[in-house]
C-alpha cells in the first residue's frame, strides 16, 4: 500500500486535482463543498471495505464456547466473514455453515439433525452454534477470520480505530490514492457532470491495488491430486518386469 495519509491530506489532494481551493481544515470547515468531500470520503471508505477483503482490515476472532450458551456477540468492528476460515480448533474440524434459515430450522426441529460436527449461522448480530454446548461438553475453541469495518486509525493514539471520520488527523488504513480517485469520481457524479474519465482512472487504480494487496499463488492449468502414498497418481506408466527371470 502507498504511504498512509490522513483525512485532510486525502481531501486536499482530491480538491486540488479538481481545481478547487485547498481547504485548511475539513471536518470543522464551514464550506459546503468541503463538507461534501468529507461525506463522500466516508461513503467511499465504507464502499471500499465492502468491495474487497483488504489484508490491512482482516482480523482473526477466536473464542471458547460456554455451557448452555449457543449465541455469541460478533466483534464490535465486524463487517463480514471470510469464507472457509471457520474452524473448531478443539476437534480440528472445519465448521459446517453458514446454514440458511431453512437448514437451521431443520437442524432445530428435524428428527435426524444431530452429529459430531458443529454447525453455525449468523443472525441478529450473533454467531450461533448447533448443537448447544452443555455442561457435559468439552468447551470448543472456535476461530475464524473476518473483515473489520474500521478503516481509520486515530492520528494521535495508536490502536484506536473508527468506521467514520472523527478528526482531520484520522489515518486511512485504505490506500489513499484509491480514495482520492474515488471521491473525485463521486464528486463529479454528485454534481451531475460527465465522469467517464474519472471512472476509468478509479477502476484502473482499484484493479491495480486489489491485484497487489495480498499477492497470489502460482496456479497450474493441469492440477493433479497429491498424495504421500504410492498409487496411480505418483507412479508413472511403464512396463515393470516383476516376474521371475
Amino acid at each position: 500500500m502507498a504511504q498512509a495519509q490522513n483525512v485532510l491530506w486525502i481531501i486536499q489532494q482530491a480538491m486540488t486535482e479538481l481545481g478547487l481551493d485547498k481547504p485548511v481544515t475539513a471536518l470543522s470547515s464551514g464550506e459546503n463543498t468541503v463538507q461534501q468531500f468529507v461525506s463522500l470520503l466516508n461513503s467511499a471508505g465504507q464502499e471500499m471495505v465492502l468491495g474487497y477483503p483488504w489484508e490491512q482490515l482482516t482480523k482473526e476472532w477466536v473464542f471458547t464456547t460456554t455451557a448452555n450458551q449457543d449465541e455469541y456477540d460478533l466483534p464490535a468492528d465486524w463487517s463480514y466473514l471470510l469464507d472457509q476460515t471457520q474452524w473448531d480448533r478443539t476437534n480440528h474440524w472445519p465448521l459446517l455453515g453458514p446454514k440458511t434459515a431453512q437448514e437451521w430450522q431443520w437442524l432445530k426441529g428435524g428428527l435426524l439433525s444431530s452429529g459430531p460436527r458443529l454447525r453455525y449461522r449468523l443472525r441478529g448480530g450473533k454467531f450461533i452454534v448447533f448443537p448447544k454446548p452443555t455442561s457435559d461438553t468439552t468447551p470448543w475453541n472456535l476461530g475464524m477470520e473476518y473483515v473489520a469495518d474500521t478503516w481509520l486509525e486515530d492520528g494521535s493514539t495508536s490502536g484506536i480505530y473508527y468506521s467514520a471520520i472523527t478528526n482531520d488527523t484520522d489515518i486511512s488504513l485504505l490506500d489513499p490514492w484509491v480514495l482520492v480517485k474515488f471521491i473525485k469520481l463521486k464528486f463529479r457524479q454528485a454534481k451531475g457532470l460527465d465522469a467517464t474519465s474519472f471512472s476509468q482512472d478509479f477502476v484502473s487504480i482499484w484493479e491495480t491495488r486489489i491485484g497487489k494487496n495480498k499477492g497470489a499463488p502460482v496456479l497450474t492449468l493441469a492440477p493433479r491430486p497429491r498424495t504421500l502414498l504410492i498409487g496411480i497418481n505418483n507412479i508413472p506408466d511403464g512396463s515393470w518386469n516383476v516376474g521371475s527371470p
